[in-house]
Parts: C-alpha cells; sequence; structure tokens
C-alpha cells in the first residue's frame, strides 16, 4: 500500500500523471515547414522568389505546461524570426504563446495539435510592425517531425 501510494505521488510530481504520451510530445525538438505572414521578402530573394521555411520548436514540459524556443530559418539556414513559446497541454495538442524579442518586440497567440506525433497549428499577433488595425503577423506550420 505505501508503495502504490508513493508510485502515485511520484507520477503526479513528475507530470506522468497527465499522460505517457505527452511527456514524450512536449519534451522534444521538431522542425518542418512553416509559412510567415506577411513575409518580408529581401531585396536579394525577391528576384528568385520567397525561399521555403522552416520552423524549430524545442519544447521543455513541467505538468501540463511546457516552455521553449523557436525559430524560422530560409532554405540558407538564415533566422528570419525567433523568440521563446510557452503552453498549456490540451485534450489535442496545446495553446500556445510565441515572444519575439526586441527589436521587434511581439507577441503572438495560437495552438497546435498532435496527430500522429506531428504539429500542425498556428498562431496569430502584433509585432513592431502593427498598425493599429489589430495583427499584423500569423505563422502557420504543418506537419512538425521529431528530431
Amino acid at each position: 500500500m505505501i508503495a502504490a501510494a508513493a508510485t502515485l505521488s511520484l507520477a503526479a510530481c513528475s507530470g506522468e500523471g497527465i499522460t505517457g504520451l505527452s511527456q514524450m510530445v512536449y519534451n522534444a525538438t521538431y522542425a518542418g515547414p512553416a509559412r510567415l505572414r506577411p513575409l518580408v521578402v529581401p531585396a536579394q530573394q525577391q528576384q528568385t522568389g520567397v525561399q521555403p521555411l522552416t520552423l524549430t520548436v524545442v519544447l521543455a514540459q513541467l505538468g501540463q505546461n511546457f516552455g521553449g524556443t523557436f525559430s524560422m530559418a530560409d532554405s540558407a539556414g538564415q533566422a528570419v524570426y525567433a523568440g521563446s513559446i510557452t503552453g498549456k497541454v490540451t485534450s489535442s495538442g496545446a495553446d500556445i504563446t510565441l515572444v519575439v524579442p526586441a527589436p521587434c518586440a511581439g507577441t503572438l497567440y495560437g495552438s497546435f495539435t498532435v496527430s500522429n506525433g506531428e504539429l500542425n497549428g498556428s498562431a496569430a499577433g502584433r509585432d513592431c510592425m502593427a498598425d493599429v488595425s489589430g495583427n499584423n503577423v500569423q505563422i502557420t506550420f504543418t506537419n512538425l517531425v521529431r528530431q
């Protein structure tokens, strides 16, 4: 009886009480294709078209909450947009907040779902380029896979 109580207590403290799957999902690095709107295309890329972007998310979970970093890079590996990510586990994935630091600070809110071990979702919000009309940035990502 004492051993069973100790096991239950340890599972609750470790977050395993949520589910073993969520621990595996939210303690990992994911990467995959993404879109950033509006995308300001650098002059050197205007002639060749918009390069595909890759979103990389590094997550560490504590209980039902997680935190980490995100970064978007072009095909040459040059950073386009980056910051921190925080979130809370939901039944189908997570609600997320992305915070972009200065010099173009901003905050985006969104969510993702988990299907077959892949993350799919979006976040929208404002950064330093926003005017008074509302959100000016949207990130959409599909099929982020565990690295």
